[in-house]
């Protein structure tokens, strides 16, 4: 023990050190590296600026449920990285550029070793202008729309304290992510033309972008898979086929820009003629023949998705002539009409040949024995000539759906020198058929992190997985990650049959917060899938679908030194949903269809932020921030009765409490400390199949970190951290103990005993430990 304490506190005193240099260094060097640049902006027409992200990290996890030791992975993860994007802009006429993003990223851990440094062109386009009204750009570049038509939705954590915001801000940026905007790659042509005062300005748009590209990827890798070697709708983002976007955007702002009026159409579709084929071991067997087959067996159809919006919004305040005033609103009504795919009813329940329903697992292959089925989502199957199971991609009709969004806002506030006040509200009345994937593809996908190799078989469930934490989900990340093989041999052996179900045994990069742009079968897969502490009423953002009300926050501040803010927010869905539950009756599977009414979702919380430093006229910070949001769901099922089963009601409540402290007691340097606590509680939730069988009855994570940082500049930093993540989850393991084993419970650690279960409840609990060092400079 001893020891181990030496050396943590070398590994501290060293990595200090050589941090504390790095950001000597850069401040000294500063002002060299601008001159640098303006001397090559000025005579060569060269543009360089560009960020560096740099993280050593170790994460020490322990529980004290298991004290043998029966789960061997390792409970020490170190991450050690640095990541340098290089933009240089290259200007050879005055009206055209050519912008190139040079991403170098090195493994420290192996530093010399040639693979574990990486050297690729992360961002490219060319952009130039006609004259001062036309502008044009091909390649990679960004854009957002309006929240129903080209939205990249997001979090909003309230009053987030400053060492967490600063972990997620080197979170999203690792993954280019700016703002609400989505990454896109093809071609935008851009019209901007001042018609006066009265008519205003005139703004005309039009690009065509591929937003997904025909790939092979590997079934059963972590790298773009939502769930690796599962057979389901969804599981895959390989492509068959390449998907389009094509988009106009009109916007006239007459009236000094007071009022305005917007129309964008959208065409989202698969390249069919791009349809590719694979030649792989049908369903993932090595022992199976090698086959043609479609490259992902999930997504065979093509997408073909039209969405058109019309937006019309006044600044009233403008209008009046009132600097003081706010009072803005704006109103977006958005129709879908979506090519949706249907299994023929003949392949949607294929028979025996002596009655008996054909039940698959989630890797394909027919269940022997029913009574062992965890309620994993089965696809369509038939039987081949052989007798085999195979997935049937052909046997699917399609209709024509028509989904409506409208989205109402407005802004009502009055602001003077001394003080402020802003209610802001949101309405939105999205229907069941309302579909766009590139306003409802969200921006957080939450994924296991640290310590990941404990999971082992169960990591790919992601919120399910039982060692998942809201905290880690959020704000880790490691661009290059290799798991460890499963046997930790030290020899060759250590591969032979280590794959586990989660991921194959390379390096995959380890991220929540990504640009993807998801088919309607991932999104579906993905409400099993998403963090209901962090995603609850509208997950999607403000194009969620199937989503009816309202939500209001009022922020009030007084000069820059306090900061007050309150939330509501009330939603219902406009149609209840629908799963499918199979029940196990004389030895066979046999579905049935459980019907939940509406649900409702409420929100509520407040914070506010205080500077206590600069209220006695200190010119550094000493700020406290604090906020607590209360998310409820609530539905009741629908005609269970004739099902012979008890009809009752289900219920979500989670509580998110956030507090932060951050003080600077010398020119540069200073001190940080947040505080983060999450409570949520489980009442008869069985419609989620990866945590049925031992459905969660209540989660409790706590979070909180302190360390020194040495300030550069608003966006340069360098950060040295300690902090601990402690999660106790209540399981009903009832289930497991009837059945004599822990089977099918993908959502328990594999340490859990189920011959010392003599409640039927079980307590999990354990503890990151996390202490870290990193250093962020953007110029």
């Amino acid at each position: 023990m001893k020891k181990t304490m030496n050396m943590k506190k070398t590994f501290a005193a060293i990595l200090a050190a050589s941090m504390a240099a790095s950001a000597a260094s850069v401040v000294e060097n500063q002002e060299l590296i601008e001159s640098k640049v303006d001397s090559a902006n000025a005579k060569r027409g060269v543009e360089i600026t560009g960020s560096i992200r740099a993280v050593a990290q170790t994460s020490r996890f322990s529980t004290d449920n298991d004290p043998t030791g029966l789960n061997h992975m390792p409970n020490v993860e170190k991450d050690e990285f640095v990541t340098a994007d290089l933009n240089f802009g290259f200007r050879p006429w005055e009206n055209v550029r050519a912008n190139a993003t040079l991403r170098l990223e090195a493994g420290m851990q192996e530093y010399f070793a040639s693979a574990a440094k990486s050297i690729s062109v992360a961002w490219i386009n060319a952009e130039g202008n006609l004259g001062n009204n036309f502008y044009w750009v091909v390649g990679d570049f960004r854009q957002e729309y309006s929240p129903l038509t080209l939205f990249l939705p997001s979090l909003d954590i309230m009053y987030e304290p400053q060492i967490f915001a600063r972990k997620r801000y080197m979170a999203e940026h690792e993954q280019f992510l700016e703002g609400n905007q989505r990454n896109l790659q093809g071609a935008n042509l851009q019209f901007r033309a001042d018609l006066g005062s009265a008519l205003g300005e005139v703004r005309a748009e039009g690009l065509f972008a591929r937003i997904n590209r025909t790939a092979v990827i590997d079934l059963s890798g972590a790298e773009g898979n939502i769930l690796p070697n599962d057979a389901v709708w969804g599981a895959s983002q390989s492509a068959n086929m390449d998907k389009f976007v094509a988009a106009g955007n009109f916007e006239m702002l007459p009236l000094n820009r007071s009022l305005y009026l917007g129309v964008t159409p959208m065409y989202i579709f698969d390249n069919e003629d791009s349809y590719t084929y694979a030649y792989r071991h049908p369903k993932n067997d090595v022992n199976a023949p090698y086959d043609t087959v479609s490259i992902n067996p999930f997504e065979p159809n093509p997408q073909e998705t039209f969405i058109v919006s019309g937006r019309i919004g006044a600044d009233v305040a403008s209008l009046m002539n009132n600097k003081n005033l706010i009072l803005d609103v704006t109103g977006e009504f958005a129709m879908s009409n979506d090519k949706v795919y249907y299994p023929d009813s003949a392949l949607a329940y294929e028979k025996n040949a002596d009655g008996s329903p054909v039940l698959v697992d989630e890797n394909g292959d027919e269940i022997e024995d029913p009574a062992t089925f965890t309620g994993v989502p089965m696809i369509a199957y038939k039987r081949n000539d052989d007798d085999e199971l195979y997935v049937d991609s052909a046997g699917f009709h399609n209709e024509k759906e028509t989904g409506i969004a409208l989205l109402v806002n407005a802004n009502l506030g009055y602001k003077t020198d001394l003080w402020g006040a802003r209610l802001a509200v949101d309405f939105i009345m999205n229907d069941s058929a309302w579909f766009n994937n590139l306003a409802q593809s969200p921006r957080f996908f939450a994924q296991r992190v640290q310590n990941s190799d404990k999971d082992g078989q169960t990591v790919k469930y992601g919120v399910n997985s039982p060692l998942y934490s809201s905290f880690d989900a959020l704000y880790n990340f490691t661009p290059k990650f290799s798991p460890v093989a499963t046997t930790l041999n030290t020899n060759d052996d250590a591969f032979k049959g280590s794959e586990v179900n989660s991921y194959n045994i390379a390096n995959y990069n380890k991220n929540s917060w990504t640009t993807n742009v998801y088919t309607r079968n991932q999104l579906a897969l993905m409400e099993y899938l998403l963090d209901p502490a962090l995603q609850m009423a509208l997950p999607y953002g403000l194009a969620t679908a199937n989503r009816v009300g309202a939500r209001v926050n009022l922020v009030a501040n007084f000069k820059e030194f306090v900061e007050v803010q309150g939330l509501f927010s009330m939603f219902n869905q406009v149609k209840g949903q629908s799963f499918t539950h199979y029940n196990v009756v004389n030895d066979v599977a046999v579905p049935e269809v459980l019907t939940y009414k509406a649900a409702q979702y409420t929100e509520f919380g407040g914070g506010a932020k205080i500077d206590i430093f600069k209220m006695l006229g200190f010119s550094k910070p000493l700020e406290i921030s604090g906020s607590y949001k209360h998310s409820e769901r609530t539905m009741d099922t629908d005609g269970w009765a004739a099902l012979g089963k008890a009809d009752k009601k289900t219920s979500l409540k989670s509580d998110f409490i956030n507090a932060g402290l951050y003080v600077q007691y010398l020119p540069r340097l200073g001190f940080n400390a947040g505080f983060q606590m999450i409570n949520t509680e489980y009442e008869n939730i069985d419609n989620n199949p990866y945590s049925a069988i031992a459905p969660l009855m209540k989660g409790e994570q706590m979070q909180w970190m302190v360390g020194l940082d040495y300030n550069i500049a608003p966006d340069a930093w360098l950060a040295i951290n300690f902090g601990m993540i402690n999660v106790s989850n209540e399981y009903n393991t009832m289930n497991l103990v009837q059945q004599g084993s822990s089977d099918g419970a993908v959502n328990i650690p594999d340490y859990y005993d189920v011959t010392k279960d003599v409640s039927g409840v079980f307590k999990s609990e354990f503890s990151q430990m996390v202490l870290e060092a990193s250093i962020n400079v953007e110029f």
